[in-house]
């Protein structure tokens, strides 16, 4: 288990905050060393650059190229990095000072401020999307003090505040940039302080960044990157074969042998937070009696799921989440039996079984995941049309509203993984439910790590027995690699660091 802020006293806490001022510039290698453009595939297209949406694994790749944060985390250790700020300290248990950098500029040479930074929160905190990660921020008593300074508040202590300004939905864009060009504009040109800026962006094909010339560490290493869409994993190492790419995304296990007999090329791979789930919508009338929930759970058999979609490269998911995070429980594998999922189905009335949509994002990997569970819940009468789309499009064309859907998720910390089942939350589980809130709103005002451990369980038993979400499996992250790649180090995707990165000539 990781260590870090989280198993620290309160007091020690603010200590060891007060004192950070750790720098993260690292010497680099000649840049005639390395070719000038390197390319990247990936499966699913950027939705937005819109900072406040950035916590989506396609969403944070090219965010992570263009935007900073406030902080980042050592993932080995929990240690918390500067990044935009240069050290913090908690005036009380409710008021974390942020002092930030005074040599940084945006990539159109404006200067950053502490406007910058209360600008885009309030944008995340009042974005429909992000709200919910921005629910333990006052932002009405979160001050500016200087350019240089800026006061965040809190409605109570908040254990996990650093990881969430680590993360995506708290990259910071630039405030005049945004007001001048507009946010849709804005979203497909963005502005931030990151080692690279967007070029061009081909809808549906491409996206091309250039060196940020005015960034304010050490600079990019590869001056060009191209990051190419190829929906299709075949596609993707393809690209490898051919030499049109020296970096993959999402290889599939399947494909893992093919990428090794490449000349030039070799697999990374590694445990990930990423995990798996079928998600049913606490507002939908068909899954308001536990016994339609259990039933749906019962007719899937995990581990015949997982081995059919995941070609061997994923294990069954015998908790609420990743088994590496914070607090993680063990169940065993969930039952399965289709008999008693039927039993179950006819004594809450539906004996024949209903009909449902299943969504799920448009990649070859949902898509199988997809096919397997609705043949499964077909033998007990559910008859799940899927629905193949982008989240926002989805969301649009049904005012909001879900039934069931497969989702997957990869945040570190575990406040923000159990987030999906917050009210404030809404997306997919569109969650109702008080008790729960109750408890997960609790959990993040926790400081003490064995006392947190405790009340995680009993937030655990507490999902595990109500059934509104069936997790079933945890995934590696698997990479196409070329040989000739230098300043690598393994890392989930939404936060490898690229801008390190060189291709040897």
């Amino acid at each position: 288990m990781r260590k870090g802020l989280i198993g620290l006293p309160i007091v020690a806490l603010f200590a060891f905050l007060a004192v950070m001022t750790f720098g993260i510039k690292e010497s680099v290698a000649a840049e005639g060393d390395y070719k000038d453009t390197m390319i990247l595939v990936t499966a699913v297209e950027t939705s937005t650059l819109d900072p406040r949406m950035g916590n989506s694994a396609q969403n944070s790749i090219p965010m992570e190229f263009i935007y900073d944060n406030l902080v980042k985390l050592d993932r080995d250790t929990g240690d918390v990095i500067p990044v935009l700020a240069v050290s913090w300290d908690f005036i009380d248990p409710t008021h974390l000072r942020m002092n930030l950098r005074k040599d940084v500029k945006f990539s159109n040479g404006d200067p950053f401020t502490a406007e910058d930074v209360y600008y885009c929160f309030r944008r995340a905190k009042d974005h429909s999307t992000s709200k919910s990660t921005m629910s333990w921020l006052d932002i009405e008593n979160t001050k500016v003090i200087d350019d240089h300074t800026i006061i965040l508040a809190m409605y109570a202590p908040y254990s996990p505040v650093f990881y969430v300004l680590a993360n995506g939905r708290t990259y910071i864009a630039s405030k005049k940039a945004m007001e001048a060009m507009g946010e849709d504009a804005h979203a497909r040109n963005p502005v931030g302080t990151g080692p690279y800026k967007l070029v061009e962006w081909k809808s549906g094909t491409s996206m091309s960044f250039t060196r940020n010339e005015n960034y304010w560490d050490t600079p990019a290493v590869t001056k060009n990157l191209i990051l190419n869409i190829v929906p299709e994993a075949s596609g993707r190492v393809i690209e490898l074969e051919t030499g049109n790419a020296d970096f993959a995304y999402y290889i599939e296990a399947s494909d893992i042998a093919r990428v090794k007999s490449i000349e030039g090329f070799h697999i990374e791979q590694g445990d990930t937070e990423r995990y798996f789930l079928v998600t049913l919508s606490m507002e939908e009338p068909l899954f308001q009696k536990k016994e339609v929930r259990y039933a749906l759970s019962l007719a899937i058999d995990k581990p015949a799921l997982v081995d059919a979609c995941f070609d061997g490269a994923a294990n069954v998911l015998t908790g609420i989440y990743s088994p590496i995070i914070l607090g993680f429980k063990e169940y065993g594998v969930m039952p399965y039996d289709v008999e008693k999922a039927k039993q179950l189905l006819a004594e809450a009335g539906y004996p024949d079984g209903f009909k449902i949509e299943l969504h799920v994002l448009p990649t070859t990997q949902f898509q199988r995941l997809a096919e397997a569970v609705q043949a499964m819940w077909a033998q007990i009468g559910v008859q799940a049309e899927i629905v193949t789309s982008e989240l926002a499009t989805y969301e649009a064309q049904k005012g909001g509203k879900f039934q069931a859907a497969i989702r997957d998720g990869n945040a570190a910390e575990v406040s923000n993984i159990l987030i999906i089942y917050e009210i404030s939350f809404g997306s997919r589980l569109q969650p109702n439910d008080k008790v729960l809130d109750g408890m997960l709103q609790e959990v993040k005002t926790i400081y003490d790590k064995e006392t947190k451990i405790k009340k995680l369980h009993e937030i655990e038993d507490y999902i595990y027995d109500m059934r509104y979400s069936i997790p079933f499996a945890t995934v590696p992250a698997i990479y196409g690699v070329s040989d000739k790649l230098e300043g690598f180090k393994f890392n989930i995707p939404y936060e490898l660091r690229v801008a390190k990165w060189g291709i040897k000539k």
